[in-house]
């Protein structure tokens, strides 16, 4: 629970390198940990905005748009982080949950079956939430 010691060190950071996406990612990190998912996802955004390849950061804008319920934005920002990075298990996970909170069990499955190919653990999970 560091979270609002860290919005502040990140906004100090980023008051010296605006241009560092990291920074920005971070600070969408410290929001999106305290459940502030519309901060969370500006920071994102503004992290893309510098750095408009960087796949860890739609996952993690696809995390903050689940946390919101916005399962379609969610879905829109996984699939951007797929296309940029195709192997990226975490990813593929967070399509995955989002396809099957809009009731797509068969899209999810397919992510399912990429997930076994990438990561077993996470694959696993996916099956067992599709199976509920």
């Amino acid at each position: 629970g560091r979270y609002p010691d860290a919005i502040e060190a990140f906004k100090q950071a980023i008051r010296v390198k605006a241009n560092d996406p990291d920074e920005h990612n971070n600070l969408g990190n410290a929001y999106f940990g305290l459940g502030r998912y519309p901060d969370a996802i500006e920071a994102y955004k503004q992290a893309i905005r510098i750095r408009p390849d960087f796949a860890k950061v739609y996952n993690n804008l696809g995390n903050a748009y689940g946390g919101l319920g916005s399962y379609q934005e969610a879905m829109d920002a996984f699939k951007q982080a797929i296309s940029i990075k195709p192997d990226d298990a975490l990813s593929h996970l967070g399509l995955g949950v989002a396809l099957l909170n809009i009731g797509d069990k068969g899209s999810a499955m397919e992510q399912y079956e990429i997930l076994k190919t990438l990561d077993a653990a996470m694959a696993e999970n996916l099956l067992n939430m599709i199976n509920k």
